[in-house]
């Protein structure tokens, strides 16, 4: 009997950034060639029974904000049964660059981040997926100070608030770095997964899928 989640005539979406986005608002059109491309592969491969609508929203150099002003096309008019949110490392950096304070700017984002899951619950009854947000210093030549433990306590909190189903993103990359020291799961620059990264990423996912 299998446990996966998601049921034939279901639809699932995808929003958030560019490691969601991909390129599938150009060549690789329609679900990108990143973890959620690989994510529909799996299922598909073992599930070939399973008719599941995949849909990719995901915007290169989006922020949480972004995604509020898109809801109403990119979420609320789709009617998914099923939403996956991977959003706020752009955040984290145009926070450092605009030299915010955790404690003037987190408050904003978190109230942000908590309306779009609000309208989404509320209008759609939607099952929610939520990613934490990552950076791996060791792919990386010199590092920034980057506050990733204060966003991703607001999306915990966030998931636990929301029935989410939480994808332990950044503690996966931070297992697999003391695993496997040396190599390299994003594009040298601790942000954008390679290959191998969005393969753990998709593999994170699935577990919480019940693939």
């Amino acid at each position: 009997m299998s446990d996966l989640l998601f049921q034939s005539g279901e639809k699932v979406l995808f929003i958030g950034d560019s490691i969601t986005d991909c390129g599938r608002r150009g060549d690789q059109a329609p679900l990108g060639n990143g973890y959620v491309k690989k994510t529909t592969e799996l299922i598909t491969a073992k599930y070939p029974e399973r008719r599941i609508e995949y849909v990719n929203k995901g915007i290169g150099g989006d922020v949480v904000e972004g995604l509020e002003e898109r809801w109403d096309v990119d979420v609320i008019a789709e009617k998914p049964n099923w939403l996956s949110v991977k959003i706020g490392i752009n955040n984290v950096s145009r926070q450092f660059g605009a030299s915010i304070s955790n404690e003037e700017y987190l408050p904003q984002w978190e109230a942000c981040y908590r309306r779009i899951l609000t309208r989404s619950q509320d209008e759609l009854s939607t099952r929610l997926f939520m990613f934490e947000i990552f950076y791996i210093e060791e792919d990386v030549a010199e590092p920034l100070p980057w506050p990733m433990d204060a966003y991703n306590e607001i999306i915990h909190r966030l998931a636990d608030e929301f029935c989410a189903q939480l994808i332990r993103t950044n503690e996966a990359f931070d297992r697999a770095v003391a695993t496997r020291p040396g190599a390299l799961w994003t594009t040298q620059d601790g942000v954008h997964p390679n290959p191998d990264g969005h393969m753990l990423m998709a593999f994170e996912f699935l577990k919480q899928a019940g693939w």
